[in-house]
């Protein structure tokens, strides 16, 4: 299993310091490849491609330089010979020591299929408390599975910890040929190929404040999820409820 870390901070910096005194994480220090983009730091010009033209709402320098970051970790899993990457940001919080041999076994033991992201935090968060799905027989480390259902993923944010295989890294490379915001999945089904979301809660994020020492990313969002507001017909809405109804809440 690749390993990954997103983060612009430099080997010296508390920050990373912290991210690396976690056991999880300092048991793979030297297994992990970093990737970090700063989104203020690219020209204008690039900014502008990537970020802005033909978007609704542009992109902000974090967003961008964020999701910049996830593609090349995925780019150079790719380049590799192995069946999963796991990619992490910098500020995950471990629950509990997990040893990543012993998770890539549990995963397999899941029988997950092909074209999956398995996102190993942020459904607790509030943001996603109307995240519906199937809850999954089998238990991760003891923790609920969900598999998303693809209607609310929309609802669903976060990438500070997941699990890809190379299908899914693939079409997120394609599903980003034009940047978007990393952690809004809700398009990827205008690729039209069978693919999986799980989620689970693993790894843990410090709750969103005003706090400094919290993502950068999160002080250039607001506290509100963007979700589509484009028309949808009666029927979408009566399926909606239906599901929300039928369907399980993590």
């Amino acid at each position: 299993m690749k390993k990954y870390l997103i983060s612009i901070e430099s080997q010296d910096s508390k920050r990373l310091q912290g991210f690396y005194e976690q056991r999880t994480f300092h048991n793979y220090k030297d297994e992990f490849k970093q990737f970090g983009i700063i989104g203020k730091n690219l020209s204008v010009s690039q900014y502008f491609e990537m970020g802005v033209a033909g978007k609704s709402k542009p992109m902000t320098p974090g967003e961008l330089g964020c999701t910049l970051s996830h593609l090349e970790a995925l780019k150079d899993f790719l380049s590799s010979d192995e069946k999963y990457a796991i990619i992490f940001e910098d500020d995950v919080i471990e629950r509990f020591e997990i040893d990543f041999d012993d998770l890539e076994a549990k995963l397999e033991e899941l029988h997950l299929g092909e074209n999956f992201l398995f996102s190993l935090g942020g459904i607790q968060m509030k943001i996603c408390n109307r995240v519906r799905g199937y809850e999954l027989n089998q238990r991760l480390y003891e923790q609920k599975v969900l598999k998303v259902d693809h209607d609310f993923l929309d609802r669903l944010a976060y990438a500070y910890a997941y699990v890809v295989d190379r299908k899914m890294a693939a079409m997120l490379l394609s599903y980003h040929q034009t940047p978007k915001i990393y952690d809004h999945w809700q398009d990827l089904i205008v690729l039209q190929q069978d693919f999986n979301v799980y989620v689970s809660f693993i790894f843990d994020h410090p709750v969103i404040q005003n706090n400094s020492n919290l993502s950068y990313l999160e002080h250039e969002r607001t506290l509100t999820q963007s979700i589509n507001k484009e028309e949808k017909d009666q029927f979408y809405y009566l399926r909606m409820k239906f599901k929300t109804l039928t369907l399980k809440k993590y």
